[in-house]
């Protein structure tokens, strides 16, 4: 497998040139689309969060908080304490605050790279000004609906991360933990701006990569032909055939694919917008790949689809209950039938949450 990994490569390099030189015009288009973005939303959401993580970690702050959330945080997700900070910074900052800050955490030598490796299935996540100001306000005419979607993110990132715990027996549980030197001020402070800088020069990279990608399929025509071979499973989830395009241009770019949702949709707007954050896009992928170099990425991506999965679940589950019109959704929205696929999906998650988080051995995801 690794002697053929050169030639995959350099095949997908092939088919990336091939696509572009014909549709220069698009492609140049969605570069300056994504650099739009990068400049005007991403950037200026995430680096005061970048530059305030890493003042946390490098202070110290980070270590004293551990220390109160070490029995629980132990306990729960069979991690050190200070695992607690980068799942509240990716529950608080958005992608992909959490996997930087876990990163330091391993740099610092608080996490070993198996604790941190299963930490970033579960601490990279959307922030609550994404879910409740773009999702709920922008895009569900609904500031209530970005509530619930931001609380329904939450406890399927706190699921995931129990689908993902490694069940350890207390002479085998690690105690080895060290945290790291508190640093005067302005060296945590300088140290914390140059990796921020360096963090969202990656991330401007990758959006406008991912949106110059997109415009490129849009234009060859292969993404109107992949959302046809979709069709059959969005109408055993029940959802509209009409949103499987928007379904794949938000895997492949987050941003993009939600604001393309409504249109397509249909009833199934919640489901599909909570999938779609949740896994988060090849997009968001790459740039955590970035933040987070040297670090298997397997337990990374294994965690973000069961996170999307379980939140489609959720949302559904919550559509059911509350069936008809309600101050919660806007009035596009209500009366969201329940679909029988929901149930099997949520029974199927919850059968793997109870045998993952029972293992002894370590976990596979």
């Amino acid at each position: 497998m690794r002697r053929l990994l050169p030639y995959s490569a350099a095949f997908l390099a092939a088919i990336l040139f091939c696509l572009v030189v014909p549709h220069a015009a698009a492609a140049a288009r969605g570069a300056q689309e994504g650099l739009d973005v990068a400049l005007a939303t991403a950037i200026p959401a995430l680096f005061p969060f970048f530059v305030a993580s890493g003042l946390l970690i490098r202070s110290g702050a980070v270590s004293v908080v551990g220390k109160w959330c070490a029995p629980l945080i132990r306990r729960v997700y069979g991690l050190p304490g200070e695992a607690a900070g980068p799942l509240v910074l990716g529950l608080t900052g958005g992608y992909p605050i959490g996997a930087q800050a876990a990163r330091e955490l391993y740099d610092a030598g608080t996490l070993s790279r198996e604790e941190a490796e299963r930490l970033l299935g579960f601490c990279n996540n959307t922030g609550p000004a994404f879910l409740i100001g773009v999702c709920g306000a922008g895009l569900c005419g609904s500031v209530r609906t970005g509530v619930l979607l931001y609380g329904i993110h939450i406890a399927a990132a706190l699921l995931t991360g129990l689908a993902m715990t490694v069940r350890e027996s207390p002479q085998t549980m690690r105690h080895t933990s060290r945290a790291p030197e508190p640093l005067p001020f302005s060296t945590c402070l300088t140290q914390s701006v140059q990796q921020a800088g360096r963090a969202c020069l990656s991330i401007t990279a990758f959006i406008m990569l991912f949106s110059m990608l997109r415009r490129v399929l849009e234009a060859a025509g292969i993404l109107e032909h992949a959302a046809v071979l979709c069709t059959p499973l969005l109408w055993f989830l029940g959802a509209p055939a009409d949103a499987a395009q928007p379904l794949l241009v938000g895997i492949l770019e987050m941003t993009s694919g939600l604001v393309l949702l409504p249109e397509g949709a249909g009833r199934a707007l919640l489901p599909a917008m909570s999938f779609v954050v949740g896994f988060g896009g090849l997009s968001v992928l790459c740039q955590t790949a970035a933040a987070v170099n040297g670090l298997s990425l397997r337990r990374l991506f294994y965690g973000k689809v069961l996170h999307g999965l379980i939140a489609a679940a959720l949302t559904m589950i919550v559509q059911a209950i509350l069936p008809h019109p309600t101050p919660v959704f806007s009035a596009a929205l209500a009366s969201l039938p329940a679909h029988p696929a929901a149930g099997l999906l949520f029974v199927s998650i919850s059968i793997l949450c109870v045998t993952s988080s029972g293992k002894k051995h370590r976990n596979r995801l």
